[in-house]
């Protein structure tokens, strides 16, 4: 850009650089230092009250592993921030990082032109109220994936990205939290953490599928809603999708249905044994269980006690392997085969061919975790014995709780 050019081109370079700035977690002090620019530089650009030079945009593009080019295009996009006030708990400059790394990802696919998968995800427009409804759009996703009503989902992620969804992997967790779920141009994008040889920061291949599953809920429950004001608006959300990815996992005639045939005992046991069929964790079970109305809350306290007394909160047994994406990679394999196909796809970007190795690594992070310590199983499926007669299992009655609200706890 030269130093005559409008002030609208100049406001396109600052928003440019403030996306890229952010998505690659550097505060506007960090670049000018790397950049070589003066202090207070970067704000100017961004606010469109600087005008950067040609030397100043090679500088920062330099940084900002781009072309020049890339940061004087002008690509309008629309998305939506995260929904929840929980993500109160990580540094912002983390949640900006992962929206504008998403933002970024979403804007490669469109420049390299890669085949997309149409997007089918519903859109609920019920009452949020209504746990049967959301029950029921639970169901409506699962047929939108091309999944039945029984059947055990072999890769959460795989669903998501029959449904149109870009899953990428999170670079670290979020807070509390191992998702993240936004919109950008139309296209849902999901962030889910990854594994990691180190067993302090290692998530269960259960724990993921169930991190995606409710991300998607976010998607498909709280589409156009507003960031939440308060906490429990924040919290409500959650159980939303807390429960959508509850019935979006193990649908709940299903989990009835298997453990009548497992004698109809909700025990620690039972529950090891469902989740080897469903990729399901035992205590995620005791919430799902809880929620059907087959045990009550004292009930569900003390199979919590039990799973706190062997140690199983972090590290349950019958551990479900880890899934990754496959959809990205394979896009960019066909639109751009042989081996330089990533550097295809970054020259047609104006990106780096970094960010797209970011995004397609899958591997667990860390250092690696003593040989033998966890049992590793695929999500498999297990035949049913054919129901006795064709009435629906009932849910048995449970007194009613006056504190549940506020004593319910979560899946994980």
């Amino acid at each position: 850009m030269t130093r005559n050019e409008s002030p609208s081109a100049v406001a396109t370079l600052g928003e440019r650089v403030r996306r890229l700035r952010l998505a690659a977690g550097l505060t506007q002090t960090d670049l000018a230092a790397r950049a070589g620019m003066a202090s207070g530089a970067i704000s100017m650009i961004e606010n469109g009250r600087f005008d950067a030079d040609a030397d100043d945009i090679a500088s920062l593009s330099d940084v900002l592993d781009c072309d020049p080019a890339y940061l004087l295009k002008a690509w309008p996009v629309d998305f939506d921030r995260p929904k929840l006030r929980a993500y109160a708990d990580a540094p912002q400059r983390v949640v900006d990082r992962t929206m504008f790394d998403s933002v970024a990802a979403v804007e490669v696919i469109r420049a390299a032109n890669l085949r997309v998968m149409p997007v089918s995800v519903p859109v609920f427009d019920g009452d949020l109220n209504d746990d049967d409804a959301i029950d029921r759009i639970a169901a409506d996703t699962r047929t939108a994936a091309g999944l039945t009503s029984t059947q055990v989902i072999p890769s959460v992620i795989r669903a998501a990205e029959r449904l149109g969804c870009l899953v990428l992997p999170l670079d670290g967790e979020l807070g509390r939290h191992l998702g993240m779920s936004l919109t950008v141009d139309g296209t849902p994008v999901i962030r889910v953490a990854r594994p990691s040889r180190d067993p302090e920061s290692d998530l269960p291949g259960d724990r993921q599928r169930f991190t995606v599953a409710h991300e998607l809920g976010h998607l498909v429950l709280h589409a156009g809603a507003t960031q939440p004001a308060a906490p429990a608006e924040a919290a409500r959300m959650e159980r939303e999708a807390n429960r959508f990815a509850a019935a979006f996992l193990v649908p709940g005639d299903s989990a009835l249905e298997d453990l009548h045939h497992a004698g109809g005992r909700v025990t620690l046991g039972t529950m090891a044994t469902l989740k080897q069929k469903w990729g399901y964790s035992i205590k995620a079970f005791v919430f799902r269980f809880r929620e059907l109305g087959v045990i009550d809350e004292a009930q569900a306290r003390s199979l919590y006690k039990q799973i706190s007394a062997r140690r199983w909160n972090r590290d349950e047994p019958f551990r479900p392997g880890n899934e990754s994406a496959v959809w990205l990679k394979k896009a960019l394999r066909e639109r751009f085969p042989g081996p330089s196909g990533h550097d295809q796809a970054a020259e047609a970007s104006g990106l780096g061919a970094r960010y797209l190795s970011r995004w397609l690594d899958w591997e667990p992070t860390g250092t690696a975790m003593p040989a033998g310590e966890l049992t590793v199983l695929p999500i498999r499926e297990v035949a049913r014995p054919a129901p006795k007669g064709p009435a629906r299992i009932a849910r048995l009655p449970v007194r009613p709780d006056p504190h549940a609200d506020d004593n319910r706890q979560t899946p994980y």
